[in-house]
């Protein structure tokens, strides 16, 4: 019977798949587009440094949620083998 490693799947062979989110950047990048053929250059520098600090958010929260889905998923099993 082969071993079945979780955490080896998750960091080495999990592939994101960036294709599954084609529609949602389309949309961004048609939206961030319209935005800037009416924006200043101050405006657009602002735009542009809103949306890297809201991708930045969006990151530290999935290292976030990931971190406390490893210490449920831990806390899960030593409860479970304890009983």
């Amino acid at each position: 019977m082969e071993e079945y490693n979780i955490l080896e799947n998750l960091f080495y062979q999990h592939k994101f798949n960036e294709s599954q989110y084609h529609e949602e950047w389309q949309r961004i990048l048609t939206n961030q587009g319209m935005l800037k053929k009416s924006f200043n250059k101050w405006q657009k520098k602002m735009l542009i440094l809103i949306i890297d600090d809201q991708g930045l958010i969006t990151e530290k929260m999935a290292m976030d949620s990931f971190a406390s889905g490893v210490k449920f998923g831990v806390k899960f099993m030593i409860e479970a083998l304890g009983t």
